[in-house]
């Protein structure tokens, strides 16, 4: 795809990365078959080869406008596009350059703009999204059904591991799973710890950046991504740890885009670069540690469910492993 961006981005950062990304788009339109969001429409400004047109009309000087706002907002950032994409198209970038772009055109109304304030400083907080959702789950009879539906009941976490081991990783320290399904982390280090693996949270650890870069608040994601990695480098630096492990997709796929989202940081980048090497998925660390500890699953009949998550998939890039049965030498 030819470009010819304006002025006013050519040479930044943002539009550096744009320009390269543009032009590896050849038009094919494979990603349309793909994106839910064209499938339900069926418009094509709602699907990533139009969105990608619109993108490059407003970083060429064409004003931005409410509707190509929407247009963006549609997005899932799925990122099964990029899957699909036989160029190697990095659409999820492409995306937050334009999103960031057009929210300095176009100004939201104030409804939009208070609930993703909202969304920024309240999810980012677990002290604060952990008292609003007791709150909620405490009145949860009077909220209506949708609402009911999502604020969901409460699952202890069960004990957790007090066994200390040799081998030990980083748990991610997320921000909405610990207060949504605190059962999740703490089965997570059970199963670490039956491997002889000790999971260890870093203090001072926190929030991955997801939501405020996805919602267009770059500068505090990043101030995020800083925040993490400055808790976690002094077990990285020693020794302490061999993995970084997320059992949250969306936040191991953001924690993953460190390295680009920090590449021109003259203090962090190299240091993100270390980071990302060492962050893994949980379905991609487990079946190794169970390998090397010599367990094997009860001999039980039973049937799982597992839906792979798009981060898992597309973000990840991670397919089948998680239904893969670990075979012991």
């Amino acid at each position: 795809m030819e470009t010819k961006l304006a002025d006013w981005i050519q040479e930044t950062p943002a539009g550096r990365a744009a320009d390269e990304i543009l032009r590896k788009c050849v038009h094919c339109g494979f990603c349309l078959a793909t994106c839910p969001t064209y499938q339900i429409l069926g418009d094509e400004l709602d699907g990533p080869r139009g969105r990608i047109y619109q993108i490059k009309q407003v970083l060429e000087g064409s004003p931005a406008t409410r509707e190509t706002q929407l247009h963006l907002d549609r997005c899932l950032t799925c990122r099964s596009c990029e899957t699909t994409c036989p160029s190697g198209v990095q659409y999820g970038h492409l995306v937050d350059i334009g999103r960031a772009v057009v929210a300095t055109q176009v100004e939201r109304p104030w409804r939009e703009r208070a609930l993703r304030w909202l969304l920024r400083e309240g999810l980012t907080r677990p002290w604060l999204f952990g008292t609003g959702l007791k709150l909620a789950r405490s009145v949860s009879w009077a909220l209506p059904a949708a609402l009911r539906a999502k604020v969901g009941v409460n699952r202890p976490a069960g004990p957790l591991p007090s066994q200390s081991h040799t081998r030990k990783v980083l748990l991610l320290n997320n921000c909405v799973q610990p207060s949504m399904a605190p059962s999740i982390d703490a089965a997570t280090a059970r199963v670490l710890d039956a491997a002889g693996v000790q999971s260890i949270i870093a203090p001072g650890s926190g929030c991955c950046g997801a939501i405020r870069q996805h919602l267009d608040d770059h500068a505090g994601a990043r101030d995020l991504f800083r925040r993490n990695i400055d808790a976690w480098w002094p077990f990285v630096e020693s020794g302490q740890v061999e993995a970084i492990l997320s059992n949250a997709s969306g936040c191991g796929a953001m924690v993953k885009d460190y390295t680009h989202l920090l590449r021109d940081d003259p203090v962090y980048a190299q240091k993100a670069r270390r980071i990302v090497e060492m962050t893994r998925d949980a379905s991609e660390f487990l079946p190794e540690a169970i390998v090397a500890a010599g367990l094997s699953a009860p001999p039980r009949a039973q049937r799982i469910s597992f839906h792979p998550p798009c981060t898992l998939q597309h973000g990840l890039k991670i397919r089948g492993k998680s239904r893969q049965k670990p075979v012991i030498a």
